[in-house]
Parts: C-alpha cells; sequence; structure tokens
C-alpha cells in the first residue's frame, strides 16, 4: 500500500510548479463587508500585507519558551504569475525555513521543504499539521499577546508583516484586536 505524507505531496507539487495546500486550506476566509467585517484600516494593516497583488494574512505562531517555533500564514495571489515562498527573517531567530508536517514512527515532525509555489489566482494556507515556516534559535520567550515582526521572501520580493503571538496549543489565529 502506498502511504504519501504532506511534505512528499507539497515536494511533489513544487517540483512541477503547482501550488500545494493540505486540506485545510479549504476552510476559507472571507474578509467581505457582508460577513461584519467591521475593523478600521489602521488595526487591518497589523495582520495584513501586500506585495504586487500577492496578500498574506493573519501571521500567527503559538507561545513558547522552546528554541523552535512555526509561523502560520494565509497566502493569496491574486496576481497573474505564479510566486515562490522562498522562506523568511526575523530578528528574534537565526533562521527561517518552509517546513511541511508529517508522522515519523506515529509522531509529529516537520521537515525541510524546497520552496513553495503559489499558482496565479491560487492560495497557500500555512497552518497547524500542514505547512509552515519553522523559526529555529529563537532569541527570546514568545508570549501570548506579543508580536514580532518578520520578514517573508519571495521570488518577486520580500513582505514585512506582524506575527501575533497565540496560546501555546493554539490551532488557528484568534482575531483578537479584529472581528470578521
Amino acid at each position: 500500500m502506498l502511504k504519501l505524507s504532506l511534505v512528499s505531496l507539497a515536494a511533489a507539487f513544487a517540483a512541477i510548479g503547482l501550488a500545494a495546500s493540505p486540506a485545510t486550506a479549504q476552510e476559507k476566509h472571507e474578509h467581505a463587508v457582508e460577513s461584519g467585517h467591521t475593523e478600521s484600516h489602521d488595526d487591518h494593516s497589523h495582520h495584513e500585507a501586500e506585495l504586487d497583488g500577492v496578500r498574506l494574512l493573519h501571521a500567527w505562531t503559538r507561545a513558547t519558551n522552546a528554541k523552535t517555533a512555526l509561523v502560520f500564514v494565509d497566502i493569496q495571489n491574486k496576481s497573474e504569475k505564479k510566486v515562490v515562498l522562498e522562506g523568511g527573517e526575523t530578528e528574534i531567530a537565526k533562521t527561517v525555513e518552509l517546513v511541511g508536517f508529517q508522522l515519523k514512527d506515529g509522531e509529529p515532525d516537520y521537515v525541510a521543504l524546497p520552496k513553495m509555489p503559489v499558482t496565479a489566482g491560487g492560495e497557500v494556507k500555512l497552518s497547524p499539521n500542514g505547512l509552515a515556516l519553522r523559526l529555529d534559535g529563537l532569541t527570546r520567550q514568545l508570549h501570548q499577546g506579543d508580536e514580532f515582526q518578520m520578514e517573508f521572501r519571495f521570488d518577486a520580493g520580500h513582505v514585512d508583516m506582524f506575527v501575533q503571538v497565540e496560546a501555546e496549543g493554539a490551532m488557528h489565529h484568534s482575531h483578537v484586536g479584529h472581528t470578521h
């Protein structure tokens, strides 16, 4: 019986230049006025960034006192060309790399992945038990309610954005400070 992990699927999609997103990416996050979106532009700019039609929404991580953390974000490519997520950078970690979740001997594990393409008009959701950006060599603890700035690197350029720190066991962005 052939077993495919998210990691092998992501690597396969990356190799052929298609956007890969885990099953949880089917959960669309709508930001339309009719859905009750009531935050001001100033509040919105804190959890959204854009570069040439590539929109990043709700970057977040979990509180931790470890030397490693995972960053999650929704990426929407509204441009007419494919872009490639190459990694990132932040002052609070030595390295930032793209990783994918897999079970190794029944235990959760994240392994390094190649660059991740996002097709024109496509989306990729970095989320727990899926794709993420791993921060290694954290220089400080991350406490719930904190935030820090991070640069997301794409082949088309770099996007700076604030990353919100959620509860230690969080499985999604809490939307604290804004409503949808």
